[in-house]
């Protein structure tokens, strides 16, 4: 019966820990496509400020702030150097970052990061509404006034 009581306390207080990753503005930062045109290959999100990530592919939602990002490439046709790098990048809100190595050339061991920023539709509708100033229906004013009715200051 005492557990019975206690269940329902403990669904809300983890629904609610979920409920705040999408609730503030936020960064999503995920592996892009290779692309042989453009000499880019996929990298592997490791760590995020010092934290795994639990998908290598997408982080979860970010904090727009700055963090270190660390990247991980190598493939199947030989090492690259360095197979790892730490990359610190101030993130933007409602962003998605698209993470690429960009290489001279396949037989050659360097590569360098480069990122694709593309807004993220769903936060910037959502939280575009919240931050938009306030607007005045100019003739609902002019109106009133002309009624004799008092406008707020």
């Amino acid at each position: 019966m005492h557990t019975f009581l206690l269940a329902p306390p403990a669904f809300l207080l983890a629904t609610a820990a979920f409920a705040g990753m999408y609730d503030r503005p936020y960064a999503l930062v995920e592996r892009g496509d290779a692309s042989e045109t453009r000499k880019e290959a996929r990298v592997v999100v490791t760590m995020v400020d010092g934290k795994s990530t639990r998908d290598p592919r997408i982080t979860d939602p970010l904090a727009p702030v700055k963090h270190v990002i660390t990247l991980h490439f190598d493939t199947a046709r030989g090492a690259f150097r360095p197979e790892q790098i730490d990359l610190q990048v101030d993130l933007d809100a409602c962003t998605r970052y698209r993470i690429v190595a960009v290489y001279e050339n396949k037989m050659r061991p360097d590569w360098k990061p480069k990122a694709y920023a593309k807004p993220i539709p769903e936060c910037t509708t959502k939280f575009a509404k919240k931050t938009a100033p306030a607007r005045w229906d100019a003739r609902a004013v002019t109106r009133s006034a002309a009624r004799g009715l008092r406008t707020a200051p």
